[in-house]
């Protein structure tokens, strides 16, 4: 299953530094084996390094996006202000959506430089 991302087709948020977690947002334990996984091969790509235990994972229950801004239905988001991951439930398992988070949290970005997301870890991520 193919899901499209970035500000300019609403499907994974971007963030902002004064936004509170999306509405009924609920704590998740990230998988450790595969989030680690994931965390090591966009922190390989990226040339960049964070601290995976410092970000905090939710989720959104149901099978649909959720609302972030001015985004009505987003998959996924990083949150700089809380270094926070929030996905939608659907999608918590979706190694591309995952890694696009993971990417903004390791990057400390919430916009999408071309040279990550479209070029060193376009195979990793959504665009």
């Amino acid at each position: 299953m193919f899901f499209a991302a970035g500000c300019i087709t609403g499907f994974v948020g971007c963030g902002s530094a004064t936004e509170p977690l999306p509405k009924g947002a609920i704590p998740l334990d990230p998988p450790p084996v595969i989030y680690n996984v994931y965390w090591t091969e966009v922190e390989q790509c990226s040339g960049e390094t964070a601290d995976f235990a410092a970000v905090k994972f939710y989720y959104v229950p149901g099978d649909g996006g959720f609302p972030v801004g001015t985004s009505a239905d987003v998959v996924g988001v990083w949150q700089p202000e809380s270094n926070s991951i929030t996905l939608a439930e659907y999608v918590k398992d979706n190694p591309l959506v995952v890694r696009h988070e993971m990417l903004h949290a390791i990057l400390k970005r919430t916009d999408h430089p071309a040279q990550y997301f479209a070029d060193y870890c376009a195979v990793l991520v959504s665009h």
